[in-house]
């Protein structure tokens, strides 16, 4: 089976051997294409909605893999146990919900899990949590699917949180010269959002002017 691009690049980075959860699995494309290939043993489907809970069993059954990929309805992780997996993939939602879905699963405080993200939208709400929180980004990249440009990352959790760096949150885990297009999108956001309160939050405006103004210098 074939997947989108985006698909290929997160099953990429699943660990070999390891049993994977997806959340917010849709058609279980995902891990389907990970047990059927051979790359993780077990899989965990799980989508908060009916409709794709019931397009993925169907899926799975196609695939003659119902004995190794278990489809569960529910909220995030709460359907699944701590010593079920090892690698969990969260994709295809905003950042914020991603934070909301790790903050009621605090299990996933353990170098034992390795995060495998894709946010849609509010990258620097996930950076931040993951900073917050003792998380290491190990690898962070864009890529572009069907005219779309995404960001990807992998993570896990390395103890205490370092002192607070906001910079951190707007820049993320890129490379040169790779994260620029990301930093010229966050230095045009910031820019907006300092013109919109300056004459309200002048001081509150200055700090996010200079965040801009470092994020486009690197």
């Amino acid at each position: 089976m074939e997947l989108s691009e985006r698909l290929s690049r997160l099953a990429s980075l699943v660990r070999p051997g390891s049993r994977v959860a997806d959340i917010g699995t849709d058609h279980a494309l995902l891990p389907v294409f990970l047990v059927k290939t051979g790359v993780c043993r077990s899989a965990i489907a799980v989508d908060v909605k009916p409709g794709p809970v019931a397009a993925a069993q169907k899926a799975v059954k196609a695939a003659d893999l119902s004995d190794t990929i278990d489809v569960r309805l529910g909220d995030g992780l709460s359907p699944i146990s701590p010593d079920e997996v090892e690698d969990i993939v969260i994709a295809g939602m905003g950042g914020e919900t991603m934070v909301e879905i790790l903050k009621a699963a605090p299990w996933v405080l353990s170098d034992r899990y390795r995060l495998i993200l894709q946010p849609m939208t509010r990258v620097e709400v996930l950076h931040r949590f993951l900073y917050q929180h003792g998380f290491e980004i190990e690898e962070e990249h864009l890529m572009e699917d069907s005219g779309h440009r995404y960001v990807y990352l992998t993570a896990h959790f390395a103890g205490d949180a370092p002192v607070d760096d906001p910079f951190f949150h707007w820049r993320g885990g890129f490379l040169p010269p790779e994260g620029r297009p990301f930093w010229r999108m966050n230095a045009d956001h910031l820019e907006r959002r300092a013109k919109g309160i300056e004459k309200t939050e002048p001081k509150e405006a200055a700090t996010l002017r200079t965040l801009a103004q470092k994020l486009r210098a690197l």
